[in-house]
């Protein structure tokens, strides 16, 4: 017990030291629930980290020779379908091609690279990859291509859904079916040539996606 007035001083002095500092860690801890780390705003740990997940994933880009390696080959096309080899261009000529099949300047263009797959001789699916720098580059020329591509098959084209994970997937079916897909900074284009509606172009378009994934992964896709 304290008995002096100097001694009440002293201990006035340490409760209010302590309720003082006990105050200001309840204020911090309820700071904490609703401001800067808090879920319940657009800034929070809740909402931000999605954003700061995909911020800190790097976009899948490719190289010339992983789009080469990429691309379905005669080794990997689908059972009872026939596979040929890739085509690929130097960059140089590439670039001509991409600018004319996205009618845009294909800005921070990496390569290009196609193949295809028939069955029996009859119709074809095509597998076209354009690698940019950076995902703005290849949004900007999916963004062209499927215009171009809609325009060129007018009324009769209708819309088709595909699922292959992908950031952006645009696609339509008719007398050819098209699918634009885009990874990153990977544009990815699945085009039919005389080929019926019902054919199972979810499993093409995934196939070509996955093989993108694990050629980024470093895992051996084969050919």
């Amino acid at each position: 017990m304290i008995w002096s007035a100097k001694g009440l001083t002293v201990f006035r002095a340490a409760r209010g030291i302590a309720v003082g500092a006990a105050l200001a860690a309840a204020l911090t801890a309820c700071g904490g629930s609703g401001g800067a780390g808090s879920g319940s705003t657009g800034s929070g740990a809740g909402a931000g980290a999605k954003d700061g997940g995909e911020q800190s994933k790097a976009p899948v880009v490719l190289t010339w020779d992983q789009v080469r390696r990429a691309l379905v080959d005669t080794g990997s096309a689908p059972q009872g379908w026939e596979g040929f080899g890739v085509d690929i261009d130097k960059p140089a000529v590439s670039l001509k091609t991409c600018q004319a099949d996205t009618g845009t300047k294909c800005g921070g263009f990496v390569a290009l690279g196609s193949s295809h797959i028939t069955q029996g001789g009859e119709g074809q699916v095509v597998f076209t990859i354009y690698a940019f720098q950076t995902p703005n580059g290849a949004k900007a020329a999916m963004k062209g291509l499927a215009a171009k591509e809609r325009r060129s098959a007018g009324a009769g084209a209708k819309p088709l859904k595909v699922s292959a994970d992908t950031d952006e997937t645009d696609a339509f079916t008719g007398r050819n079916t098209e699918i634009f897909m885009r990874l990153g900074g990977t544009l990815v284009r699945v085009a039919s040539k005389g080929l019926p509606e019902g054919e199972p172009y979810d499993d093409f378009a995934r196939l070509q996606i996955d093989r993108i994934k694990q050629t980024v992964e470093g895992k051996d896709v084969g050919g």
